[in-house]
């Protein structure tokens, strides 16, 4: 019989012992448990070279004021609608010395980067798992578990407390990035559409190619506890790991990957591209999808109760936007204020100028009342913005008409036996 293989429980890669905590090997490596949920919840353990607490005595102090802008003030969001431009970069910062916060709640927040340069430090976020969205730019994700590739339309997932940096490839770079909180994002499911909609889990791209650095010198990494930035210096390379085993690791996951739920009878609800839930906020993607043949295919006038919607514009025309969208705008729209298609785009659906797809990729991240919007994201807010609704006071075709009762009443009347089309036969 020739050699037998298996899978085992758990992912793997590199040198690690046959079991956590356990036999001779863990006598000559320096085994490190990355876990939440205390000693119960998902779990990976690293092997290292050298301790992973081998930092330089009085060499570890507090940054004062060493991102000013995801720090910026939060104020009450609510009663007006905001379009926020482009951020503009500030100076050669990296990925997270140029961080700004836009909206958050109290378990997750909306941010934006537009990076210029690499990281020449490590960063672990203790506070949150962070979800990026990458608008613009190419790079390198290098963590404790190897390094991950990157490219425009790509997501990264950093679970909380893992050591990372961004070394960035040559142009542009512009990221969104989602702070979670309260928990990491789960894999949104519904229990009728089964588990590869809109995305398969085999989507997901972890790291598997561990490039162990045994090297010394003076490595700094920078740690954040909500507004509190700390740096340590250690005389090792912190990504020592020969081999590691679990289940808490970054990945990403590609936009294309999307495989959106369409309906050809009905409207499909925002809710309906959800691909991560987040403790108070879930994050959804509409993309390029066919458009509905007999149901409303542009979104209905809604007032949404309980979240705060923010849509951030990756490329294409936004279907409702009626020419308003732009790469890289975010729309906030408050909790309870109505909103819905613009007047020219509703105008083509009544016109029965119905596209055959949707040419669009959007990023969607709704939040949870309540929910604040920061003083930076105030700075960048289009101040005409609400005037994108006014054609429905100005334009005959929605404006007040005496006659309107009656027209309506009339309409009802001849269609009240209407039937959809697409149908089962008499």
């Amino acid at each position: 019989m020739g050699e037998i293989e298996y899978f085992g429980g758990l992912p793997e890669v590199g040198i690690v012992p046959r079991a956590p905590h356990a036999g001779p090997l863990v006598q000559h490596v320096y085994e490190q448990e990355h876990g939440r949920g205390g000693f119960s919840g998902k779990v990976t353990h690293t092997y290292h070279l050298y301790p992973p607490t081998n930092w330089l005595p009085g060499e570890t102090k507090g940054l004062e004021g060493w991102v000013p802008r995801w720090e910026s003030p939060l104020r009450p969001l609510g009663g007006v609608h905001h379009a926020l431009g482009v951020m503009t970069p500030d100076g050669p910062g990296d990925v997270y010395r140029g961080m700004a916060r836009l909206v958050a709640n109290a378990t997750a927040a909306m941010n934006v980067t537009a990076p210029r340069a690499s990281m020449d430090y490590f960063f672990e976020h203790h506070s949150a798992t962070m979800v990026f969205f990458v608008h613009q730019g190419s790079g390198t994700l290098e963590t404790t578990f190897g390094p991950i590739a990157y490219q425009k339309g790509d997501f990264l997932i950093v679970p909380q407390g893992v050591t990372h940096r961004f070394d960035l490839a040559p142009g542009p770079h512009y990221y969104w990035m989602y702070e979670s909180f309260a928990g990491d994002p789960e894999k949104s499911e519904a229990p009728t559409t089964g588990r590869f909609v809109t995305h398969s889990q085999s989507d997901y791209r972890y790291p598997r190619s561990l490039q162990t650095v045994n090297e010394t010198g003076r490595f700094e990494i920078v740690s954040k506890v909500e507004g509190l930035y700390t740096r340590r210096l250690h005389p090792t390379h912190p990504f020592d790991v020969i081999g590691w085993r679990g289940d808490y690791l970054p990945y990403k996951f590609a936009v294309e990957d999307v495989r959106p739920l369409v309906a050809d009878r009905s409207h499909v609800p925002p809710s309906g591209h959800t691909i991560f839930r987040l403790p108070g906020c879930y994050l959804c993607v509409f993309t390029v999808r066919s458009v509905e043949k007999e149901g409303m295919w542009l979104p209905f006038f809604h007032k949404n109760l309980d979240y705060c919607e923010t849509i951030g514009f990756h490329c294409g025309e936004f279907f409702s936007s009626g020419g308003t969208s732009a790469a890289g705008l975010v729309t906030v729209h408050p909790v309870g204020l109505p909103h819905g298609p613009k007047p020219a785009a509703l105008k083509a659906f009544r016109d029965g100028r119905r596209p055959e797809v949707h040419h669009e990729v959007a990023i969607m991240a709704d939040f949870q009342n309540p929910v604040r919007i920061s003083e930076f994201a105030l700075g960048l807010s289009r101040p005409d913005y609400m005037q994108s609704w006014s054609a429905y006071t100005t334009d005959p075709g929605f404006s007040y008409h005496p006659t309107r009762l009656d027209e309506v009443r009339a309409i009802a009347d001849r269609l009240a036996g209407a039937r959809d089309t697409l149908r089962p036969p008499e």
